[in-house]
């Protein structure tokens, strides 16, 4: 995989301008590995978490004759955190987590999204 780092970084800066002070933390990171390539506050635990969750879902839906996981997937948890798990194609996933108080679900879903998922598109070389 050729994938531009400093590129990620920008992104990763540009989703703390976007979320805020709502952005706890995010990893974008090689799914197949868990290693982080850029990251704010990052957290390897998570990453690793949300891998296993997302090859749990994947598998269950295809298994289940669902459509098939897309590119996101967002969940609510409680004291007011919320993550988001974008896939970046096959082999790269992102975690956002989130204030789901200070973060406006519009803003995330219209903005940031989008901007993620161009950027990190645009980054892979």
């Amino acid at each position: 995989m050729n994938i531009n780092i400093e590129k990620l970084d920008v992104l990763t800066q540009e989703l703390k301008t976007t979320l805020k002070e709502g952005l706890l933390a995010s990893d974008i990171f090689d799914r197949s590995t868990g290693l982080s390539l850029s990251g704010y506050n990052p957290q390897p635990t998570a990453a690793a978490l949300f891998t296993e969750v997302t090859n749990v879902l994947t598998g269950t839906l295809a298994d289940s004759g669902f459509p098939g996981l897309k590119r996101y997937y967002l969940v609510d948890m409680e004291n007011d955190h919320s993550v988001m798990v974008i896939r970046h194609g096959n082999d790269l996933l992102q975690g956002i987590l989130m204030n789901s108080q200070k973060v406006n679900l519009g803003i995330l879903l219209s903005v940031a999204l989008p901007k993620m998922l161009a950027g990190v598109e645009k980054a892979r070389t």
